[in-house]
């Protein structure tokens, strides 16, 4: 196992949770929660966060000269055009807008903005534990579960088709999905969609 994660480069994150859920456990699966269990407020709401690289579109209603979309540089922000530089990384499409809308009172009256994710950058998502090629896969965002296993190569023979997880920041449990719903195209299994930080494993 060590070598495989090695000849993937898996981030530190990931050879963590390898160590602790795949090959430490003693085949125990540990504390959980199957998809169906979880609350609301911890499922994609769909509006994704707005991460570097991506481009975004800004528009300010009958206010062409304003509107503008640009890629987000590296410290995270973007300039729009008399409402100065605006922190966009790690926050949501409609946040942004309220903050845009604010700063451009002042020369705008009544400022009607609409922010959107124009390109938005891939995922980065860890897969390990059994499946036929464990690695880090690059997948849209809000992908389901499926998609990943799928570039991962799918299930070995050794894998339990019910002991598939992800692995979530901010949630104290993995969430458990059974491969049987993710093929049959179950709302709550296909509809939990990926995002980034999340890891993947299979026991």
């Amino acid at each position: 196992m060590k070598q495989l994660l090695v000849r993937h480069r898996l981030p530190s994150l990931v050879l963590a949770a390898a160590a602790c859920f795949v090959a430490g456990c003693g085949g125990a699966v540990g504390p959980y929660m199957w998809v169906e269990e979880l609350p609301a407020a911890a499922k994609d709401s769909g509006e994704f966060v707005i991460r570097e690289t991506d481009t975004v579109n800004v528009r300010v209603y009958n206010q062409d000269s304003i509107s503008t979309h640009e890629r987000v540089r590296p410290d995270g922000k973007i300039t729009v055009p008399m409402a100065g530089e605006i922190a966009v990384r790690g926050r949501k499409p409609s946040d942004i807008s309220k903050e845009i809308e604010v700063k451009l009172k002042s020369v705008v009256v009544a400022p009607v903005v609409t922010v959107s994710v124009e390109q938005s950058a891939q995922l980065l998502i860890p897969v390990i534990g059994e499946v036929k090629n464990a690695g880090t896969f690059t997948i849209d965002p809000g992908a389901s579960v499926l998609v990943a296993l799928a570039d991962a190569g799918g299930l070995t023979d050794y894998a339990g088709t019910d002991r598939i997880f992800v692995i979530r920041k901010g949630l104290d449990k993995r969430v458990r999905f059974r491969l049987s719903d993710l093929r049959d195209g179950d709302k709550r299994a296909v509809g939990f969609g990926l995002q980034s930080g999340d890891i993947v494993v299979v026991e």
